[in-house]
């Protein structure tokens, strides 16, 4: 009679479970972590033009630098550094030893890189293979705004855990005609791959003498 009864309320207490629903787990995926530096291939949706290279971001010094490999447009590196404690913008091209600095907007704040708190999250997905660890566990976000503009993104936990671990590193980014994410991003499709959370080397945001003598 007993193990009559607790099947009885077990059932019960499961039906409960499916009627009702479980208390959603936390939303993670917002930002990333403060610090990393990584490889990223970027396409620009306007001019259909393929970019990769490898960056390095520091939100705890509002410092972003992204290092363009040669391509058939642009045949040589150039270091794009962001500062966002001076608002300063520098595009350095080392075959020519030429700078271009530009102001950051003051409206404009360093990316997150994580998905903006306005988009809806999907559901968890897989991308790449699920075998020999060649795959990534992700959460998929997506939105559309009213003046048409759609974003797509897939972040993954830093560590493989389900609900602690609410910092994310970028896998795939994609804003299109989405005029409220920095200026250096809209428009584009990012993928990032190889992030490491290795200590960055401070030589890295060093400015060559064709930035500094032009300030």
């Amino acid at each position: 009679m007993v193990c009559k009864l607790f099947a009885v309320v077990l059932a019960v207490v499961v039906c409960a479970g499916v009627a009702f629903g479980q208390p959603p787990l936390p939303q993670r995926c917002f930002e990333s972590p403060s610090a990393w530096s990584g490889h990223f291939h970027r396409i620009d949706y306007s001019s259909g033009h393929l970019t990769h290279g490898y960056m390095f971001y520091n939100r705890t010094e509002f410092r972003l630098l992204y290092i363009h490999e040669p391509t058939v447009d642009v045949p040589q590196y150039e270091n794009h550094w962001l500062f966002y404690n001076t608002r300063k913008s520098y595009r350095y091209y080392d075959k020519d030893d030429t700078c271009s600095i530009e102001d950051i907007p003051s409206d404009e704040l360093i990316p997150r890189f994580g998905a903006p708190s306005e988009s809806e999250y999907v559901h968890r997905d897989r991308l790449g293979a699920y075998t020999y660890n060649l795959g990534v566990t992700t959460d998929y976000f997506r939105m559309r705004t009213e003046t048409g503009g759609t974003y797509r993104g897939f972040y993954a936990p830093e560590f493989e855990t389900v609900a602690t671990d609410f910092m994310c590193v970028p896998v795939i980014e994609s804003y299109e005609n989405i005029d409220t994410i920095p200026t250096h991003q809209r428009n584009m499709h990012w993928t990032y791959m190889n992030i490491t959370t290795f200590p960055i080397p401070s030589a890295v945001w060093d400015l060559p003498a064709a930035c500094r003598e032009r300030e």
